[in-house]
């Protein structure tokens, strides 16, 4: 499978809006495009850097990474939660099912920036 498939639903993506805009937002920025130390989640440096890789991957290092004060410190479903909102913000489809946070499935999942 991959990110064209609509791995994750909207209200899902919404969800991670809400988390985004709480433990990501004064680092990477309100558009999702990075800053000082902080890189884009969104664009083609993003989708440059993801291709190939699988959101499993992703998901395990935003995990054990961040936010870089409190790595962790979301609970799994919430960070699946902002995945599927980086997802919508690069403008790959949503679909009936949410991004799941097991490490499994999410492995399964490639990152494509082209269909």
């Amino acid at each position: 499978r991959s990110v064209w498939d609509g791995v994750y639903t909207k209200q899902q993506a919404g969800r991670g809006q809400s988390a985004y805009r709480e433990a990501c937002l004064k680092c990477h920025g309100e558009n999702l495009m990075g800053g000082e130390g902080a890189p884009a989640l969104a664009g083609d440096e993003f989708l440059h850097h993801w291709n190939g890789k699988t959101a499993g991957e992703l998901f395990e290092l935003i995990r054990k990474t961040m936010p870089s004060e409190d790595p962790g410190s979301l609970s799994r479903r919430q960070y699946a939660d902002v995945i599927a909102y980086i997802l919508s913000v690069n403008e790959f489809p949503g679909g009936e099912k949410e991004l799941e946070s097991e490490i499994e499935s999410l492995n399964d999942i490639r990152i494509e920036a082209r269909r």
